[in-house]
């Protein structure tokens, strides 16, 4: 029996087999020759006249990399060949291909050589169109200098395209081939030598009718000379692009055009780039370049529109007419200026439409984010951005724009009168760049939402801002926080905490102030709580890590108790202790329209949640309530149990990381039997034990009114999960469980696949990193076969394996309700990839798919290839990330995508 597992037996036999045979006979006879095939690097193919089944077959399943052997025969039978394309070709395959093919009625040939001179490709091709009756040449790449030979006479050639070409034989060009029509060069090189050349008479040619060079030409002077000898022509197109000159992009360029030689052409077309990467990159006027292209002469007489454009993606400035010749970049997002008028337009317009106001897809979304933008590059976006009628949102964060850039956009949002968010987070801005922005708010009557969020604006930058709040009556959102308090971004401290509290004393239209991590203690909690009192708009205070403590949070508070307007107030991690908690409940005993309270992470203890508990005895409004990591204990749980058996507002309760155990989940799970509004609990990092888990679960039974459980890292085991899965059978509104890192293993896996057959509400399980390997994978894909409510399945590091996938694939083939399913991190490698790929040919329903760490290589990413070519539903497919899949296959399979 043939040992498949010795690779390098199995290509010898290969080796004497030909292609058809490996591909059709040996490629599907089992997995590991499958796979055998597809990394064999031997092959030799055959093309000839009947190779139909060849060209299909290598085309779809071969890479060029697998093939050492090609050959092309019976040239003789190519009776009706009219075009034919050389690509990577040397001088003597070429010498011989074309010889051989001396009978065969060539119209068209295209070659791309692989030689790095072109003496010989020249004596080669020149002596192929004597022979033939070529009527169109391709050597796009060539180059055709002085050293090259001339034409033959009576060349028929009608089109002609070469790489660069020296002036002196461009003029032979132009005297030698008498019936050509278009000419396509990559650039006319010039130098005194060869402008001088001497050229038998006619100086003039008359048959050319296109033009194209793919280089502009540095001085109108050097378009002179092209044009001169051509009476007859039609059509110039004109491309440069990543061309590092400027000349182009001047006014006078423009003002010094021979414009009676450019009367007798009807079709100027042009196409020029400019990089603003490069190092002392000059700022182009682009109102000065645009207006030679506002005369009678471009717009009435010759109809020729012209184009300004910034491309922030590739930081490129262009110039182009429109439509314009270009291809490769043809529905780039940028900015676009038109000679017919000043308003600017974000656009993706392929170029090579005609600009039409009516029907042109203008965007009103830009998306920067993290480009490295810098200053330079903000002053082209801030031209775009000034006469823009249509852009609503733009982002630039995490760029370097800085004070400079921000004083650009500045300038643009002084006329602008459509931005309503801009998005500046993270970009270096101090204080002149945020004077600059706060003055330009003084006169700007539409941008509502402004992120400054981590830059390095003060005290000083704060004051300007207060000035212009005071005026400004659009904005709704101010971010000047921070992320974090290990950083110098905007701290304005105190001060501008003074600053911000006058202002809001004034302002009418401020909603929501993002002050997170500004360095701001009690003192400045004074200041704003004084601003709050009065303050009849701002909704939400973001106040973050702060450390105002205790006497902070009394003066909001105090505030809080007159204040009509704010809605949510976020003060974690602030150093708040039980004195603290005991004012804001005071407070909410009062406020009637706080409806959420951040308190995560300050140092609340029992007593503290006592008072807290208290104050949701009588409070009707707040609805959110968040005391995440103040280690309450059991006793605070008690305190607010018993008054959730009383309270009829509060839908979501965050007591994560509170060392609550057994006796404080007792008390809650006792609460939620009679309490009907709660709907989202978080629980995770606590221990409460079998005994919390077991009354949870009843309690989850009975309960007629939670939507979201989180629940992760307590260490529930397999005992604790078979409780909570007792209560979700019965359940009738848990929508949403988060278990994650719960140590519940394949038992565990069992009690919920159990009570997933018989529930019906539940649509979202998360069980990642729960140990529950292949057994519990097969438990939960049993039960995918019968629920019917499951739309999203997180199994994320469970060792599962190729077995395990192998039966959630398996369910796959029936399931008619899940539509996302993570697997990542699961070791299914490429056979598991098959069959989730496999799946995936009949499965209807599944949207998303996560297998990012699964060591599924290149193989497992083909099966998912061929899989998509049939499935039509699956919108995000997340593989590429630590699954060694090569380069070449990630592009295949994101072209597929495409």
């Amino acid at each position: 029996m043939l040992a498949l597992h010795d690779q390098k037996l199995i290509y010898h036999i290969f080796d004497y087999c030909d292609i058809r045979t490996i591909l059709l006979s040996v490629r599907g006879v089992c997995q590991i020759l499958y796979a055998m095939v597809n990394s064999y690097d031997r092959l030799a193919i055959t093309l000839n006249s009947k190779s139909a089944w060849t060209m299909k077959s290598v085309s779809r399943i071969v890479r060029s990399e697998q093939v050492i052997s090609l050959t092309i025969a019976d040239y003789d039978k190519f009776t009706r060949l009219h075009s034919l394309t050389l690509k990577h070709i040397k001088d003597n395959d070429l010498k011989r291909l074309l010889q051989s093919m001396s009978g065969v009625p060539l119209v068209s040939l295209s070659i791309h050589s692989d030689e790095k001179k072109y003496d010989q490709t020249w004596i080669i091709v020149l002596e192929a169109i004597i022979r033939a009756n070529l009527q169109k040449l391709y050597m796009r790449y060539i180059d055709y200098m002085e050293e090259h030979m001339p034409w033959p006479d009576q060349c028929s050639l009608e089109h002609l395209s070469i790489g660069n070409c020296a002036y002196s034989k461009y003029l032979l060009i132009l005297h030698q081939l008498p019936k050509l029509r278009t000419l396509v060069m990559q650039n006319c090189i010039m130098n005194e030598k060869n402008k001088a050349v001497v050229l038998p008479t006619p100086t003039i040619y008359c048959s050319l009718e296109s033009l194209t060079i793919d280089s502009y030409l540095r001085t109108p002077e050097q378009l002179e000379l092209i044009l001169s000898p051509i009476s007859s022509l039609s059509r110039l197109r004109l491309i440069s692009i990543f061309d590092l000159s400027e000349p182009v992009f001047h006014r006078s360029y423009w003002e010094q055009l021979n414009y009676g030689q450019m009367l007798k052409i009807d079709r100027f077309e042009f196409f020029f780039s400019y990089n603003n990467n490069h190092i002392n990159r000059k700022f182009i006027d682009f109102d000065s370049l645009i207006d030679p292209f506002r005369t009678p002469f471009w717009l009435n007489e010759k109809q020729w529109f012209v184009s300004w454009g910034y491309v922030p993606i590739l930081n490129e400035v262009w110039l182009y007419t429109v439509p314009s010749p270009i291809i490769d970049r043809q529905s780039v997002l940028r900015f676009e200026i038109s000679s017919m008028d000043n308003t600017s337009r974000l656009t993706e317009r392929p170029l090579n439409r005609m600009i039409d106001h009516a029907l042109d897809q203008t965007l009103t979304t830009l998306v920067l984010f993290q480009k490295d933008i810098r200053d330079a590059h903000v002053q082209y976006i801030a031209i775009g951005v000034k006469n823009n009628t249509t852009l609503i949102t733009m982002d630039l964060s995490h760029n370097a724009i800085r004070d400079i850039g921000a004083q650009h956009l500045a300038d643009a949002l002084r006329n602008n009168t459509a931005l309503i968010t801009l998005n500046l987070s993270h970009n270096a801005i101090g204080n002149v760049g945020a004077q600059h922005l706060s003055e330009a708010l003084r006169y700007n009557k539409t941008l509502a939402i402004l992120n400054l969020n981590c830059n390095l604006i003060g005290a000083l930058g704060t004051q300007h801002f207060s000035d212009a709040l005071r005026i400004n009556n659009s904005l709704t959102t101010l971010d000047i926080g921070s992320n974090n308090s290990n950083n110098e971004n905007n701290t304005i401290g105190n001060v501008g905490a003074q600053h911000l509290s006058g202002a809001l004393q004034n302002n009418k239209t401020l909603t929501t102030l993002n002050l997170n991590y500004c360095r701001i203690d009690s003192v400045g909690a004074q200041h704003l709580a004084d601003g709050l009192r009065n303050n009849m708009a701002l909704t939400t205070l973001h106040f973050d890590g702060n450390s105002i403590e205790d006497l902070g949070a009394q003066y909001f508070a105090d505030a809080l108790k007159t204040n009509t307007t704010l809605i949510t107030l976020n003060l974690q991690w602030n150093g708040i202790e039980n004195t603290g908690a005991q004012h804001l409940a005071d407070a909410l005993q009062h406020n009637k329209t706080l409806t959420s309270l951040n308190l995560h992470r300050n140092k609340i203890r029992k007593a503290g949640a006592q008072h807290l508990a208290d104050a949701l005895r009588n409070n009707t409004t707040l609805t959110t309530l968040n005391l995440d990591g103040n280690f309450i204990g059991d006793s605070g749980a008690q305190h607010l149990a018993d008054a959730l058996t009383i309270n009829t507002t509060l839908t979501t309760l965050n007591l994560s990381a509170n060392k609550i155990e057994t006796a404080g989940t007792q008390h809650l799970a006792d609460a939620l039997i009679e309490n009907t509004t709660l709907t989202t609990l978080y629980l995770e990092w606590n221990e409460f034990g079998n005994a919390g888990a077991k009354r949870l679960g009843d309690a989850l039974g009975a309960n007629k009114a939670l939507t979201t459980l989180v629940f992760h890292m307590n260490k529930l085991g397999h005992v604790g999960s078979a409780y909570l899965a007792h209560g979700l059978r019965n359940n009738i509104t848990l929508t949403t469980m988060i278990l994650y890192f719960n140590r519940i293993g394949s038992t565990g896996a069992k009690h919920l696949a159990d009570a997933l057959r018989i529930n019906k509400t539940l649509t979202t399980l998360n069980l990642r990193a729960n140990d529950i390997g292949a057994t519990g994978a097969q438990y939960l894909a049993t039960a995918l076969l019968v629920n019917k409510a499951l739309t999203t399945l997180n199994l994320d590091t469970n060792d599962m394996g190729t077995a395990g996938v192998r039966y959630i694939a398996d369910a796959l083939w029936d399931n008619r309700t899940l539509t996302s399913l993570n697997m990542s991190n699961n070791s299914i490698k490429a056979n598991g990839a098959q069959y989730l790929a496999d799946a995936l040919r009949k499965n209807t329903t599944l949207t998303t798919l996560v297998l990012d760490s699964n060591k599924i290589e290149d193989i497992g990413a083909k099966h998912f290839a061929d899989a998509l070519r049939y499935n039509t539903t699956v919108e995000t497919l997340n593989i590429f990330l630590l699954n060694g899949i090569s380069s070449d296959v990630q592009k295949e399979l994101k072209r597929q995508d495409n």
